[in-house]
């Protein structure tokens, strides 16, 4: 047996319903399919191709790398195909969140059953990578503890095995994959935290991805549990209107921190930062009000926490002439003028970060920022 067989987990798994397999023909899908079809039903699988029509012919023989192989070994195989960049600009996305949702609604179509799941072949190191890109933007135990093994009907098996084995599995049996020559640009956070932050790791500790898969797995009980302890809080504190105050006073504030956010969620609100959070926990005086995303307004009144509709704010526009400039909803924007060669050594080209680049010739008149 080898250490895929032993480290792969598909305890998630019903005995029966349909099982939809993100297959990009990548390493991980390749052998994350194989090992499927030597370990379930074949019947049971459908392997799911999503062109995302980026590479021009690399995309191209990406998909036919799949078919044949699913033609192969009798598998089912559904191809989708989308122009993502055309997408993610009519859309106002960026390029990887919009082929995130894609594909997802693609897998979710094929979800007719209770007992269907949907298998994506997210490894340990795409956990650890994960981990500490949360890590250095800031985050709370949540992203501490990474990609969930399951997360409603879908389910990542190869989750806790490293990178390394999956690429041993192939070799051993012989598995032809295709390689995403996207991959080896640092242009994106994600490729140069795998190929400088990861290895610098793995000089003080050689089994640094596998260290980080146990913590991970650690702090999941741990907030598991604390999310519980949250649920209960939210029913004693339920009342007419919305959340008692004085009830939510009285917890521990980690407890009323989470109990808290899962409120806003529950009622709307998305895209919480910890700052959102941190002042709705500590929100419990009478005429207390927070503005929160999703245009909703968390009040404290009468000793009742409740959530509504926001007053439509003002629209604003700020004609942009300086390095610095105040905008009215408080934020400020920052302008600086870079070469290709720093912006590329900087890797500034990330609008997670909140940093965007974009060439100076292109700019013909007045820069103006506005409200959504």
């Amino acid at each position: 047996m080898n250490k895929v067989d032993r480290l792969a987990d598909l305890s998630a798994l019903p005995p029966s319903g349909q099982v939809i397999v993100g297959f990009s023909a990548g390493a991980d899908s390749m052998a994350l399919t194989h090992f499927l079809f030597r370990n379930i039903e074949k019947s049971r699988i459908l392997c799911v191709h999503i062109n995302h029509m980026l590479r021009a012919e690399e995309s191209q023989r990406d998909e036919a790398i799949a078919e044949a192989f699913c033609l192969q070994l009798g598998l089912r195989f559904q191809v989708f195909r989308e122009d993502i960049a055309k997408l993610a600009k009519h859309q106002k996305m960026g390029l990887e969140e919009c082929g995130r949702n894609f594909r997802y609604r693609c897998f979710e179509s094929f979800v007719k059953n209770p007992n269907d799941r949907i298998i994506t072949a997210h490894h340990a190191d795409d956990h650890a990578e994960t981990i500490l890109m949360n890590l250095a933007k800031g985050t709370a135990l949540t992203g501490l503890c990474g990609i969930p093994y399951q997360r409603e009907n879908i389910i990542r098996p190869f989750l806790f095995v490293p990178r390394k084995e999956i690429e041993g599995y192939c070799q051993d049996y012989h598995l032809t994959f295709a390689n995403d020559s996207s991959n080896e640009s640092d242009d994106y956070t994600r490729n140069w935290v795998r190929h400088h932050v990861v290895p610098a790791m793995q000089k003080m500790n050689p089994l640094f991805v596998e260290s980080v898969s146990l913590t991970a797995q650690s702090l999941r009980l741990d907030e598991d549990y604390l999310q519980e302890q949250a649920c209960e809080l939210l029913k004693k504190a339920k009342t007419a209107g919305g959340l008692s105050a004085e009830v939510l006073k009285k917890a521990h504030l980690s407890i009323r921190r989470r109990a808290v956010k899962r409120y806003m969620e529950e009622s709307g609100a998305d895209r919480l930062t910890y700052l959102h959070i941190e002042q709705a926990a500590n929100l419990m005086h009478n005429g207390a009000r927070l503005t929160i995303p999703g245009g909703k307004q968390l009040e404290c009144s009468a000793g009742i926490l409740s959530v509504h509709y926001a007053e439509k704010p003002k629209a604003w526009a700020v004609t942009i002439k300086d390095e610095k400039t105040l905008l009215p909803n408080g934020k400020v924007l920052i302008l600086q003028k870079n070469s290709f060669y720093d912006i590329i050594n900087s890797k500034k080209i990330n609008n997670l970060l909140f940093n965007s680049s974009f060439g100076c010739d292109t700019i013909y008149r007045d820069l103006v920022a506005r409200s959504r």
